[in-house]
């Protein structure tokens, strides 16, 4: 269109054409811009809303207690009580809604009816029709209003009610996670009784750290020099090596999301200013995490084919979190409110999701065992884990200036927390579909379908032949960190600092330094 304009005003200068000819053409330019923008909005719009959760309210009032205890095991902010009262409440005013709109469907007959008839005799009838018309409108307004307050509200409060827990998952704080598995060793780089220093210190001396207070604000930070060139080597090197050795398929992702999506992958982005960075005056957030667009890409499509799954894809993007927590233990770039991360996501089948988060602690080990990191492996308590969670494993890695152990990754199974938000879906094989009622979970916010009788399943011989009389199952969730860039080269800095103050690259990373093994302070480069 701007391209159009352009022509259209040199074509006006040869010419000499009127001046409200000009105005009238490019009024209409303008016009057609903002329609086509208009349309642009409006499409988006209908996409974002499609990605509403479909919660069975009264499956959660029938289930109440068993609900309830799963929410106490997890100390999750959810006022059940309150949410079922205003249930029944919500149940009360849909009936009175639908008799309402009957009695106005009915008025609206009655006078198409008259009006075929004529006549001054239903002239009186028709005024009084009128009048009740006028009366039942009035009555709706305010009971649609008040209807619409009530299930927003009721919907709101019935998506903050966690995931299933794993039986297996130890009950309680952080402080009752289990350690399943120790990993290489603390390294030994000092001599005896050296001063370890912590990574700012380090980051200051090898000039590859600088605050960014100045640009940007507190808890952001530039990585400059080797700084950098860890940070693009960690990211390819883990990008990589989970696309052409394990299969994935890389994803670079969008920045910016909408809250919707957010809200269905289990973020309380309108309700928890902690979690997400909002856009002023757009409907739009900064991503927390490449979680969330990766399962948008699957949002509201066809039912996926049973023979597509899994579906393994790795994202890179930049993180954007409010909450950056004080302490030792969050200085420095431990916790920040932006940073790069490689993350894995799988949609699979129900049935293989317990198997496949183990596959991506494997992958984890893998991949902080390469560089040289010791750490250990935690299957993490109820109350630690997030709301979409089933069953999470941590990753901590040890960190020699504050002798202690610091998270740097983790891996979840989701199970159809998020699948049933989103509405993903897969066509399943009769095999599939009775696994499934077999590993069916205790209880749901949305129930799985009920299960067929066997002579509808007649149709097919072969179990493992897509039967069209089953319908679609939700499919299962998972994601992994694969590499929170600056949590490692925290890691790498302060595992392998030396006594001349230089730092070791692991071995891993460089062929992606120019074959760099060592990162000199800078009084000695």
């Amino acid at each position: 269109m701007l391209k159009l304009f352009k022509n259209f005003n040199q074509c006006n200068n040869k010419l000499n054409l009127n001046s409200n000819l000009l105005k009238y053409y490019t009024s209409k330019i303008k016009q057609i811009d903002q329609n086509e923008i208009n349309q642009q909005q409006q499409q988006q719009h209908i996409i974002v809303n499609q990605i509403k959760p479909r919660i069975d309210f009264q499956f959660i009032k029938d289930n109440e207690n068993q609900i309830k205890e799963n929410i106490i095991k997890r100390k999750s902010p959810v006022e059940l009580e309150k949410l079922i009262k205003n249930y029944d409440e919500y149940r009360i005013i849909k009936k009175e809604l639908d008799t309402f709109r009957a009695k106005r469907n009915e008025i609206a007959s009655k006078m198409k009816l008259m009006m075929k008839g004529g006549g001054e005799s239903n002239k009186n009838d028709r005024l009084e029709l009128v009048e009740q018309g006028k009366q039942v409108k009035e009555d709706l307004i305010a009971l649609e209003e008040k209807h619409d307050i009530y299930f927003n509200e009721i919907t709101s409060e019935a998506l903050k009610i966690p995931n299933n827990t794993h039986p297996s998952v130890p009950i309680g704080a952080e402080s009752n996670a289990n350690i399943i598995k120790m990993v290489g060793e603390k390294p030994n780089y000092l001599k005896p009784d050296e001063p370890i220093k912590d990574h700012l210190e380090l980051g200051e001396s090898l000039g590859v750290i600088r605050s960014a207070s100045k640009t940007t604000g507190h808890k952001y930070y530039y990585f400059t020099r080797e700084g950098a060139m860890l940070e693009m080597a960690l990211s390819y090197w883990a990008f990589s090596k989970l696309t052409y050795k394990y299969g994935f398929q890389s994803v670079i992702t969008p920045d910016l999301i909408h809250p919707n999506l957010a809200e269905a992958c289990g973020f309380h982005a309108r309700s928890d200013a902690d979690q997400l960075f909002w856009i002023k005056d757009r409907d739009l957030c900064l991503s927390a995490t490449s979680e969330i667009p990766l399962a948008g890409m699957y949002a509201n499509e066809e039912p996926l084919q049973s023979a597509e799954l899994p579906i393994k894809m790795v994202g890179y993007s930049h993180c954007f979190r409010p909450e950056a927590g004080r302490g030792l233990q969050n200085k420095g770039i431990y916790r920040v409110h932006q940073f790069s991360k490689v993350e894995m996501f799988i949609i699979s089948k129900p049935h293989e999701s317990n198997e496949i988060l183990e596959e991506l602690l494997k992958i984890q080990i893998e991949l902080f065992s390469e560089l040289g990191l010791h750490f250990r492996v935690l299957d993490m308590p109820s109350e630690d884990l997030g709301a979409p969670a089933y069953r999470k494993y941590d990753i901590e890695v040890w960190i020699p200036s504050k002798q202690e152990y610091g998270e740097i990754s983790s891996a979840s199974n989701c199970t159809d927390y998020q699948s049933k938000r989103l509405n993903i879906k897969y066509q399943s094989t009769k095999d599939d579909f009775q696994i499934q009622q077999f590993v069916e979970n205790n209880y749901k916010i949305i129930p799985s379908p009920q299960i067929l009788n066997d002579d509808n399943n007649n149709n097919s011989n072969n179990n493992n032949e897509i039967d069209n009389s089953i319908p679609p199952l939700f499919t299962h969730t998972l994601n992994g960190t694969a590499c929170a860039i600056p949590r490692l080269i925290l890691a790498i800095l302060e595992n392998n600092q030396q006594s001349d103050g230089s730092v070791l690259i692991p071995k891993v990373l460089q062929p992606f330094m120019n074959n760099q093994k060592v990162i000199l302070p800078l009084n000695k480069k």
